[in-house]
């Protein structure tokens, strides 16, 4: 499960660390700005999984090193356009700069703090690209781990309509429910039409959860007080 610090419907950058992002019992820890993962946890992760199961490999700094990475790294990069060379020009430039730096160039690897709280982060995908090349049943639970995340957001999505609609139910006597959450697609799809939640991406599918929560949340504190002020923060609420 997630969990979001919200401030008047802003969303701060905090590290989750929840147990249902463990590998091999190592917590992959995720921020909230950019949504990267820990490639300092992976490699933990990695290096518990030799020792349990007597794997042989190289470490991630190595694996960065390979062209067959880099490549699988392009395909990635071109169809979320973080690029727009052919491959052989993107492969020049990690020849002559690296794949650490070129990722790092495009804004999709980051190295944060010094010493012991030293912490290298990467993209989803590109973290996910790194972890499927390292080892055969660390690819298999990163594959499964990373669908059920997509099917845990959809049923998150699903179960925080009700205490949303039971918050509203709380300051008004007959809401128009259908009338708020007509107003979230809107919101997180830029339309609405009935069942297009069944179709919606993880991010997407954590936006509505986000909205949900806040509408919640600002009732049962009681920032929200009347149903007049409820579409307007949901029209404004910072995806």
């Amino acid at each position: 499960m997630n969990f979001y610090l919200y401030i008047y419907g802003m969303k701060n950058n905090i590290i989750l660390r929840s147990s249902d992002r463990e590998l091999f019992g190592v917590t992959i820890r995720q921020n909230t700005k950019e949504e990267f993962l820990s490639v300092t946890d992976l490699q933990k992760a990695f290096e518990k999984g030799k020792w349990m199961y007597g794997w042989t490999g190289q470490r991630i700094n190595d694996l960065m090193l390979t062209d067959e990475l880099a490549k699988k790294c392009y395909g990635v990069l071109l169809e979320c356009g973080f690029v727009k060379s052919d491959m052989s020009d993107f492969m020049e430039m990690v020849k002559k700069e690296g794949l650490v730096n070129v990722l790092k160039g495009l804004g999709v690897y980051k190295t944060t703090g010094r010493g012991e709280n030293k912490q290298v982060m990467a993209h989803p995908y590109i973290w996910m690209s790194i972890a499927i090349e390292l080892n055969y049943i660390l690819y298999g639970k990163v594959v499964v781990w990373l669908a059920d995340t997509l099917i845990f957001d959809r049923v998150e999505a699903g179960n925080e309509f009700k205490p949303m609609n039971a918050a509203i139910k709380s300051i008004m006597p007959n809401p128009d429910y259908k009338k708020y959450a007509i107003a979230i697609n809107e919101r997180v799809f830029g339309k609405h039409v009935t069942g297009m939640r069944n179709m919606a991406s993880a991010k997407e599918l954590r936006s509505i959860t986000k909205i949900e929560q806040f509408i919640s949340q600002a009732i049962n504190f009681g920032m929200i007080k009347d149903e007049e002020q409820i579409i307007p923060l949901i029209k404004t609420f910072s995806l």
